[in-house]
């Protein structure tokens, strides 16, 4: 697909701090015209040098005839911005969580219909795809586990803790991975600090004898994103979030790896084409809104175990 996919398509766009700026700019590179919802000076000031067609106040003064809405608001507006725009009866594409309470986001799905798509940039990572791939080709056996790390310095989001902000792209993965998420086994809280910034989470599949390991913590300097399927016959990983290939490790066959070479399109952007060609009349984006209750349902369940720890997450 070339750049030009969103060429004559309109889009709304609400919001455009930190992320929402990244959502704008990749829309313009995609030939979309944007308009965006700014409710902050510093909204505005983005909204301007990404190249915005038009920067309005509220979400009533967009106009009637925009093709799709993103919405990359905070996640606590999530839920009124999507309520704000259903009305309009196109379609929305939110960034995740859907929502901040697990309530919400299961009223919401009662009302949204078919309209509302969450936005999981993971599952458009080439290098997650490339594990999928290798999953599914069988090359390496049945597949036995997935361990998965997540960490950074400072928590980056005040109105969602760790469960809410880095949990949720991991879950993703493993969706897209194995198809389903197995129920969570154990939750052991945070060995650096508090459980509002961190815990390992193990789901288990008793059937496939099935295993996944979800290491998130917001007290570990570095932004560490790393990824491994284990199977039968040795190890698939990708290292980084920047890589530019997968490595394959097999057992018997020494330390060094197979690399294999993947995509450098940023995920980001993949999502979005594929967003702009869902308003044209293609196949909708990953992640519909059952598949965000899936995940929204493992993340508040480790939350509870937390809380069962001794402290509130």
């Amino acid at each position: 697909m070339n750049s030009h996919s969103g060429s004559g398509l309109h889009v709304g766009l609400v919001g455009c701090g930190r992320w929402g700026r990244l959502v704008l700019r990749d829309l313009k590179q995609l030939g979309a015209r944007v308009s965006v919802v700014a409710r902050s000076e510093a909204s505005r000031a983005n909204a301007l040098t990404y190249g915005a067609d038009r920067i309005v106040g509220s979400i009533d003064e967009l106009e009637e005839s925009i093709d799709g809405y993103v919405v990359a608001s905070i996640a606590s507006a999530h839920v009124g911005n999507i309520r704000a725009l259903l009305p309009r009866g196109r379609p929305i594409y939110v960034e995740k969580p859907l929502a901040i309470a697990l309530k919400e986001a299961e009223a919401l799905a009662a009302e949204a219909r078919e309209l509302v798509r969450v936005m999981h940039k993971w599952r458009y990572h080439p290098g997650i795809e490339a594990l999928s791939d290798l999953i599914r080709s069988g090359e390496l056996g049945a597949l036995r586990g997935l361990r998965l790390q997540r960490t950074n310095w400072g928590r980056q989001h005040p109105d969602v803790d760790c469960a809410l902000h880095l949990l949720p792209h991991d879950l993703s993965i493993a969706l897209h991975l194995l198809g389903d998420l197995p129920p969570i086994d154990t939750v052991i809280p945070n060995p650096v600090g508090s459980n509002r910034f961190g815990f390992v989470a193990n789901l288990f599949d008793p059937k496939r004898d099935l295993r996944v390991a979800l290491d998130v913590n917001n007290l570990v300097p570095g932004n560490v994103r790393s990824f491994s399927t284990g199977f039968e016959k040795g190890v698939a990983s990708l290292t980084d979030s920047y890589s530019d290939a997968i490595r394959l490790y097999r057992y018997g066959q020494g330390e060094s790896p197979e690399i294999r070479p993947i995509s450098k399109e940023w995920p980001l952007h993949r999502q979005l084409r594929v967003f702009l060609d869902y308003l044209r009349g293609g196949p909708p984006p990953l992640s519909s809104i059952e598949d965000e209750l899936w995940i929204l349902r493992r993340v508040f369940e480790v939350r509870e175990k937390l809380y069962d720890c001794g402290e509130d997450a």
